[in-house]
């Protein structure tokens, strides 16, 4: 097979994890099994990805699964991050069974072994009761947020003025925001308010939420990984797996040389985009200041807001919850003719964090041959083939009166008892369909095919001297001028030419006239050839 055999994929599974550990330093792998050493979970994480993470990137993670396709089913487990240039990365992977409380659960023990304590750390899923759950379990002291678009799908928000309100909640930083925009939409659509109330606002608003989001509603991260492995998830096991690794490899290859060349305090092209744009926006707005390099108050059409330097934040809450600065401190930054307002940025927005997160590599696995085998790795057996959940067949259906079951027959040899797709029969050759009989059609009889000459279908003198024409005759379609002539090649003139058609067949008598040229055809060479009728 190309791709290997799905059973033997189980098999290997603990000779590949522990090759993979050999090959990439730090990378954590876990199995897990029944009794009967049947597979239930797989967990890796690369050591790379994890090392980034933990020292350059965001302290973000977007959760999210997606099904496997091929023989045997389950899920495929994923976690991402976020560089500073808004870059995936992918930190942990993993298959299990189904997305289910013990899964999850697992998974985020596992995650939190390889990451640590991370001091704000967000963590963004759909509304699963299972991940919900071992969040709330493995991770307690961090923020727990939905994605923003899978609730407005469970809202059943359609209208483009309804989710435009919703959006604008999601995306508002203030509570007196927030609470205008709810108001609007909880006048068009009050049951979907009363859902958001009851997912809870502090759950998939920014005003409301009691960590950082840093600006990420959506799960466009995990979903774009699970775009890329949507053939790939019909592969065997290690194949998957190995999808992965390789996926690492390419992406930390490329970025690192990419970013190679990084000065200290400039920002990630991304980051820079979203502070010019602010810098641009705020360009007409007042600042006063209250104390000198301290306390600044700034005036915009969208309201007031005070910048404090000493807190390192603003009313507004945009710089705390993004990290990167906003409006008001870059109009401050204006006025004050600093030079720039980068060195307030978060560090992982900077270029120099951007060079460290891709500085290391990631290595292939050797040869099969060449792979170290320890002796003694733990059996994994593939899991047994559970029958999919679905309607089952009804076999207790009383039949009607005067029913007889149907017995179906095959359409290539017509014997009764099987269809033509498991039909073994040979074929008969075409003489003996033509000589005789084709026994046991499926009606119980004997068939007889007689030989059938096609040419007597077509009679020629109902074609000659325009026949046909003297039926059309009878809808008196105008009259016939007297110098009136075909457009083909014979003169309608009373007197048939010497013209012969593609039957060879003369025409004998003279034409009739119907007032309307059937014949022509102007894509045809000749006008009285049979097919233009």
């Amino acid at each position: 097979m190309l791709y290997g055999d799905p059973e033997a994929s189980f098999e290997q599974l603990p000779m590949i994890c522990h090759n993979l550990k050999l090959k990439n330093p730090g990378t954590v792998t876990h199995i897990e099994t029944d009794d009967a050493g049947r597979f239930k979970l797989v967990f890796i994480a690369f050591g790379v990805a994890i090392r980034s993470f933990i020292a350059f990137m965001h302290p973000l993670i977007i959760i999210d699964a997606a099904h496997l396709k091929g023989r045997y089913k389950g899920t495929n487990l994923l976690a991402v991050g976020m560089d500073g240039n808004n870059q995936i990365i992918p930190i942990a992977t993993g298959v299990s069974q189904g997305e289910t409380g013990e899964a999850w659960t697992l998974f985020m023990s596992w995650l939190k072994e390889c990451i640590g304590e991370v001091p704000n750390l967000a963590i963004i899923s759909d509304r699963h009761a299972a991940i919900t759950q071992a969040c709330a379990t493995i991770f307690p002291n961090c923020f727990h947020g939905y994605y923003c678009r899978h609730l407005m799908m469970n809202c059943n928000l359609k209208q483009e003025k309804v989710r435009y309100l919703y959006r604008k909640c999601c995306k508002s930083y203030t509570h007196e925001i927030f609470n205008k925009t709810l108001a609007e939409l909880k006048a068009k659509r009050l049951q979907a308010v009363e859902k958001l109330e009851k997912a809870g606002y502090d759950k998939w608003s920014r005003a409301y939420c009691s960590g950082k989001r840093y600006i990420y509603l959506t799960s466009n991260s995990a979903e774009s990984i699970n775009s890329l492995t949507r053939h790939v998830r019909r592969v065997p096991i290690t194949m998957l797996m190995e999808y992965y690794r390789r996926l690492l490899q390419d992406w930390y290859n490329k970025r690192r040389e990419k970013y190679r060349v990084a000065p200290e305090f400039e920002l990630t092209d991304w980051a820079t985009k979203k502070v010019h744009h602010r810098m641009w926006k705020s360009a007409n707005w007042e600042v006063r200041g209250i104390a000198q390099f301290a306390v600044y108050h700034v005036l915009s059409p969208y309201g007031s807001h005070m910048v404090d330097f000493i807190k390192n934040e603003c009313t507004c809450r945009q710089w705390q919850l993004s990290g990167l600065p906003c409006g008001h401190l870059c109009a401050v930054c204006r006025v004050k003719e600093l030079t720039s307002c980068n060195i307030w940025a978060q560090s992982w927005f900077t270029k120099a964090a951007l060079k460290g997160t891709y500085q290391e590599m990631v290595f292939p696995l050797d040869e099969e041959a060449n792979w170290h085998n320890p002796g003694n790795l733990q059996k994994v057996k593939p899991p047994v083939i559970k029958r999919q959940a679905g309607r089952p067949k009804n076999g207790d259906r009383f039949p009607s009166k005067n029913e007889e079951p149907i017995v179906k027959s095959c359409g290539r040899c017509g014997i009764e008892g099987h269809t033509r797709e498991a039909c073994m029969q040979p074929v008969p050759s075409l003489k003996e369909k033509n000589r005789g009989s084709i026994s046991g059609s499926g009606k119980g009889k004997e068939v007889m095919q007689e030989n059938v000459d096609l040419n007597h279908l077509v009679d020629e003198e109902y074609f000659q001297n325009g026949r046909i024409y003297q039926e059309w005759d009878d809808l008196s379609w105008g009259v016939q001028p007297s110098n009136w002539q075909w457009e083909g090649d014979l003169a309608c003139n009373g007197e048939p030419s010497n013209r012969q058609w593609e039957g060879d067949s003369e025409w004998g008598a003279a034409p009739t006239y119907s007032g309307f040229n059937l014949n022509y055809n102007p894509e045809s060479s000749n006008a009285y050839h049979l097919d233009d009728f």
